[in-house]
């Protein structure tokens, strides 16, 4: 859905920084102790500070989100006179207990690392609850990593506001109108998206050698940034409007139901292509059917097997249907690096590679973040 400016809530006077809708708990509480001239840690132990013995594990050094056990939970809600149901409603982490936080009297507190992709909340929506070293961060949701109001798309730095200017790239703008819609039609929507991101980027690291459009936008995106091409070629954006893409048409019941006629009629193969022009007429790439067609004739066995457009299509048009339960699964191997750094090397690097490297650069979940966690697989190299 678009993000709309987050607004702060109206807490005790307790609290004089109020939590801005779907930020860290983490976040709030450095910001709140920067208003008190406090370190987060102090502040922490005061809030709950009570009869029984406070544990906190870990510091604002070592985690960028701060998660509570029962306990502390209740001592939060008293601090600052808001009932849990509203905290956790502008708090995601206190929705429910950190499985590795012990419930009983003590109460306990931890900072670890986010479960879930967050950002930067916009820096024109919430600019005034910045502060210098304090940034907002917050949980973006399945499509809210652009702001529509500013025409930016937000990233993940944890020490200043930052972002990408969209003007320039109207394209990526179309993209998440279509990915909101997304998600409102589909309760598994981000599922679908990684999916269609996992497919994406696998064709990506294997050098589309007619690719213009995406050569143009890494241009663009360079340009916005300050960046050189090479820093910014395999940023979520590139493939961005080519991941909805695929996305819509693999999640269209209309367009399911014909592939598996096909199947059923003239055999997989057929329904195999069928499906890779369609996509190339969506991608506005009128080459890029026959060049998929010619690919999947002369790939290694091993290499379809894991596929995940080509596990999809199996899935599907299963004659027995008893595959359709994992349609979304992303195979182990198709699984992006979670580095930034680590994806850029897949499509820069041309250093020799051994045959299980190849493997993994082959079939990379990429594009759209954040992405689930892909479904353990077997995996053909250790």
């Amino acid at each position: 859905m678009p993000v709309q400016a987050p607004t702060p809530a109206a807490v005790s006077t307790l609290v004089r920084i109020p939590p801005v809708a779907g930020e860290l708990t983490g976040s709030w509480f450095r910001r709140m102790a920067a208003s008190y001239g406090l370190p987060a840690q102090d502040l922490l132990r005061g809030i709950l500070n009570g009869p029984h013995q406070v544990q906190v594990t870990g510091t604002p050094g070592t985690g960028l989100e701060l998660f509570f056990n029962t306990p502390a939970r209740m001592a939060l809600t008293r601090s600052t006179g808001l009932p849990l149901s509203r905290l956790a409603h502008l708090l995601p982490a206190l929705a429910a207990p950190h499985g590795r936080l012990a419930d009983g009297e003590n109460l306990r507190a931890a900072w670890y690392m986010p479960g879930e992709a967050w950002v930067g909340a916009c820096p024109s929506c919430t600019g005034r609850s910045w502060r210098p070293g304090r940034p907002v961060l917050v949980y973006p949701g399945t499509a809210g990593h652009i702001c529509l109001r500013h025409r930016c798309w937000l990233l993940a730095h944890p020490g200043r506001p930052a972002s990408i200017p969209l003007e320039t790239l109207p394209e990526v703008l179309t993209a998440h109108r279509h990915h909101a819609a997304l998600v409102r039609a589909r309760p598994d929507a981000a599922e679908v998206v990684a999916l269609a991101a996992a497919v994406v980027w696998s064709w990506q690291v294997q050098g589309w050698r007619s690719e213009t459009v995406w050569q143009d936008r890494v241009r663009r995106l360079a340009a916005v940034t300050g960046s050189m091409p090479t820093a910014v070629v395999a940023h979520a954006l590139v493939s961005y409007p080519e991941t909805i893409a695929v996305a819509r048409l693999l999640g269209a019941p209309r367009w399911q139901q014909r592939l598996r006629e096909t199947a059923a009629a003239e055999g997989a193969g057929a329904a195999t292509e069928l499906l890779l022009r369609e996509i190339s007429r969506r991608a506005d790439r009128p080459w890029l059917a026959d060049w998929l067609i010619a690919y999947t004739r002369t790939r290694p066995r091993k290499a379809a097997q894991t596929d995940p457009l080509d596990r999809w299509l199996r899935r599907l048009t299963a004659a027995d249907g008893t595959e359709s339960d994992g349609l979304w699964t992303v195979h182990r191997t198709a699984a992006r690096p979670t580095e930034y750094s680590d994806r850029a090397g897949f499509l820069t690097d041309r250093r020799a590679r051994t045959v299980c490297e190849e493997a993994g650069a082959a079939f990379l979940t990429g594009g759209w973040e954040p992405v689930p966690l892909p479904r353990l697989g077997s995996a053909p190299c250790p």
